[in-house]
């Protein structure tokens, strides 16, 4: 039996992890409410679903930034943290691997801003919002690598005051932007959130000597092949759910309008609000755990730990959010989204179940294991899009999707656990 003092640590660690990632999410959910109701305000539910397209296109442009090294970085900090030898190579090869892959990103959005533009805004004259993205992309990288630094170390509190002051920092621009600039406006202001951080990181990192520590001769070929594998996962995850976004929103907005996409569009926002710190929590506490250990046995019951944990914070949560739906949406929304109050049942139990799945999910992050994370985004994606398709086309427009996504994310979890236990048993 271990000792009481280390059980103690344990939870301390547990709860202190909890609320560092609570506060910095909980800045990041607030942010994200305030630029869904300032857009709601301004640009009402059509506004929404015109930028639609672009927030899928943000979202991966962050997962991606730098080549998708994030969990890579937690990972590897997290397993060489006691060897100061190798988070100088560590550090040296993160920042080389960042640049070279946002050098190519960003000449990729140069190139084809205005073809870009056109499909995702509907015409080519926002080519300059792309240009905007191109260039905000590499302050994502680098704010992913620092952030990765400070998680893979334990520092979740310099991690959470960065994330907070940022947020706090950002509220007056994006409400300048949007409602100084409408459509532009919003799409900037959503860029700003992101770029933000790396500006407070500065300050927490000017006494270090990271620069020395950068030195080509550091470069290590074998962590720079891991993170190719990081970055492969997060390109399926960038690619599978946003694309299946953007197909099903087209969908939509032929069947029954940009209005209707809008409102399911401010669902999906309302969502990855609240599943955001789920994700964090998982990456920035749950992933190094998973990532250190070794023996089976130990990886099951950390699974089973934290899927009940996860199990009950979103019960809980999602209550609240239901019960008091009537008040939430009209507040973190607009009037215009009340027939939300109608689905988002079916949003609440598929997410449910999509957390949970992602306990099991991280592991296969954390150990790597490419081939089966890719596999599993292919199968969320085939499931969502095959139910979406046939039984969702069947009963009709947003009920339809969203009834779809509830079943798709039910099946997938089982599977997930299902897969899970015959890996155990191995």
């Amino acid at each position: 039996m271990p000792p009481v003092g280390k059980l103690g640590e344990k939870r301390g660690g547990l709860l202190a992890g909890a609320f560092f990632t609570s506060a910095a999410q909980a800045s990041k959910i607030l942010v994200g409410f305030c630029i869904l109701k300032l857009i709601a305000l301004y640009l009402g539910a059509d506004g929404l679903g015109k930028l639609g397209h672009f927030m899928s296109l943000v979202s991966i442009a962050v997962l991606l930034a730098g080549g998708g090294l994030g969990h890579g970085v937690i990972k590897y900090v997290a397993e060489f943290k006691d060897s100061k030898f190798k988070l100088h190579r560590l550090f040296s090869t993160s920042v080389f691997y960042a640049l070279g892959a946002s050098l190519l990103v960003l000449v990729a959005l140069f190139l084809f801003s205005e073809k870009i533009s056109a499909l995702v805004f509907g015409e080519s004259r926002f080519y300059w919002v792309i240009l905007c993205l191109a260039v905000a992309q590499l302050a994502f990288a680098f704010n992913i690598l620092f952030s990765g630094f400070f998680n893979g170390l334990g520092k979740l509190n310099v991690n959470a005051v960065v994330q907070v002051v940022s947020n706090i920092l950002a509220l007056p621009l994006i409400w300048f932007l949007i409602s100084s600039y409408k459509m532009p406006g919003a799409a900037i202001a959503m860029l700003a959130i992101f770029v933000m951080p790396i500006i407070v990181s500065l300050f927490f990192i000017k006494g270090m000597p990271l620069i020395r520590m950068i030195r080509w001769r550091k470069y290590d070929p074998g962590i720079g092949k891991g993170f190719a594998r990081f970055g492969l996962m997060l390109l399926v995850s960038a690619v599978m759910f946003p694309v299946v976004e953007i197909v099903i929103r087209e969908s939509l907005i032929t069947e029954v309008g940009y209005s209707e996409a809008g409102i399911w569009q401010g669902s999906i926002k309302l969502s990855s609000a609240y599943i955001g710190f789920f994700s964090v929590f998982l990456a920035s506490y749950y992933m190094p755990l998973i990532s250190a250990t070794r023996e089976k046995s130990a990886i099951t019951g950390q699974v089973i730990k934290f899927m009940l944990l996860v199990m009950a914070g979103f019960l809980v949560g999602g209550s609240v959010l239901y019960f008091g739906r009537h008040f939430f949406i009209p507040l973190l929304l607009s009037a215009e989204f009340n027939e939300l109050e109608n689905y988002i049942i079916f949003q609440l139990v598929g997410d449910f179940f999509k957390v949970s799945a992602y306990v099991i999910g991280f592991v296969a992050v954390a150990k790597a294991a490419t081939k089966l994370y890719i596999l599993s985004e292919i199968v969320q994606a085939l499931l969502f899009v095959g139910l979406t398709f046939s039984l969702g086309k069947n009963i009709g427009g947003i009920y339809g999707v969203m009834y779809s996504y509830m079943m798709a994310y039910i099946i997938f979890f089982v599977i997930c656990v299902v897969g899970f236990a015959c890996w155990a048993r191995r």
